[in-house]
């Protein structure tokens, strides 16, 4: 960083805007990078959600009584559960 010093009291009054602007340009793409990282995962996992949702709907228009073991083989097919 450049500071340059009035020529009144010798005080610090500016620095230099270039360093600055490569430290935010930095931490911008970071944080943009890290933003964008949790919203591709959190789109993908809504997706699941979504298609886990519609499986299940459908099962329970089908049949009269859903069973424990028919919510858990949806479950397990998409991942939700291990």
């Amino acid at each position: 960083m450049r500071a340059t010093r009035t020529l009144k009291t010798g005080s610090v009054i500016g620095v230099s805007m270039t360093s600055f602007a490569v430290a935010e340009i930095g931490c911008d793409e970071r944080d943009y990078d890290n933003w964008l990282g949790t919203l591709v995962q959190a789109s993908e996992r809504l997706d699941i959600l979504q298609t886990v949702v519609n499986e299940m709907r459908r099962l329970c228009e089908r049949e009269d009584v859903v069973q424990s073991r028919q919510v858990m083989e949806v479950l397990e097919r998409h991942g939700a559960i291990t």
